[in-house]
């Protein structure tokens, strides 16, 4: 496969799309996950808190320093409990109708956290905010909630807490706020981001509705397609990367680095499958009109 020329010369890309800091419930700062990355020798990143862009600046520098080529990005979540994840790169503070619909999502994730916590407490595990050790600016969430809960000793692992109290029909989950995906994938192709369906072997629907679903977000402007994510087995990476060719679609992949322990993992996890990593992102920066 023809490798592409970017700054350093000619490589081909190293890419892990799909990174989370402590902006969001990461638990490394952005510069310590550019270190990470680094260390791991990735040369393209896209750093995708959800539902903030709190720490693409820090990130970007960071990623300068280290010679490695920054993407902007974030995760947005939509659809409430059936928990669709909307990944847009090339994403900046000057978009203004992402801004408000994150500032949205950050109240009403406010408003979740405290509510969360009075179940808890019904359920006989009291917590309080100071528990949770929220990072300076970044809003409360279930991530930061169930380490609360380990540290506490009323679970006994993050993923043990949300199978038990945390997760979508659990006796501790609140609902989040619920938007139309097609919409939110239409105004960030509007802003001028590039709209990439998230994990879609994790969507909670199947056959005729999955369908119509797909039809409809792809009407609506969606991108491409996350085909390489660590919850994927191998056919169904290749799945949904047939799936993305087959209807014109860009094909990414990303660890979903949170600490790099499961379900999440470890930066550059996907990258032995990934065959194709290096056109695919190839594409994507040219998708976003990023000259490199």
């Amino acid at each position: 496969m023809q490798q592409v020329f970017h700054a350093g010369g000619r490589r081909p890309w190293r890419p892990d799309l799909h990174l989370h800091t402590t902006a969001s419930d990461g638990v490394l700062s952005a510069q310590e996950l550019v270190l990470r990355a680094h260390a791991h020798r990735l040369n393209i990143i896209a750093v995708t808190d959800h539902d903030t862009l709190l720490g693409l600046e820090d990130a970007a520098q960071a990623a300068q320093d280290q010679g490695i080529i920054f993407i902007p990005g974030v995760e947005v979540s939509t659809a409430g409990s059936d928990e669709v994840h909307v990944l847009a790169y090339f994403v900046h503070k000057n978009m203004a109708r992402l801004d408000a619909l994150l500032s949205s999502f950050r109240q009403d994730k406010d408003e979740r956290c405290l509510k969360c916590l009075e179940r808890l407490n019904e359920l006989g595990m009291p917590l309080t905010l100071d528990d949770l050790q929220i990072p300076q600016g970044v809003a409360g969430g279930r991530p930061l909630i169930a380490r609360a809960m380990v540290r506490k000793g009323y679970a006994a692992s993050v993923p043990d807490a949300f199978e038990h109290f945390l997760a979508a029909g659990r006796p501790a989950y609140i609902d989040r706020k619920r938007v139309d995906t097609g919409e939110v994938i239409a105004m960030l192709c509007a802003e001028g981001a590039v709209p990439v369906l998230a994990h879609p072997g994790l969507l909670p629907y199947q056959g005729e509705e999955l369908r119509e679903k797909l039809d409809y977000w792809v009407s609506c402007g969606l991108m491409g397609i996350e085909a390489y994510h660590p919850e994927h087995d191998t056919d169904t990476c290749l799945y949904w990367e047939r799936f993305a060719r087959s209807n014109w679609l860009l094909v990414t992949g990303g660890s979903d680095f949170h600490d790099g322990s499961p379900p999440h993992g470890e930066m550059g996890h996907v990258l032995p499958l990934w065959s194709t990593a290096d056109q695919d992102v190839h594409d994507l920066l040219q998708k976003g009109g990023m000259a490199v």
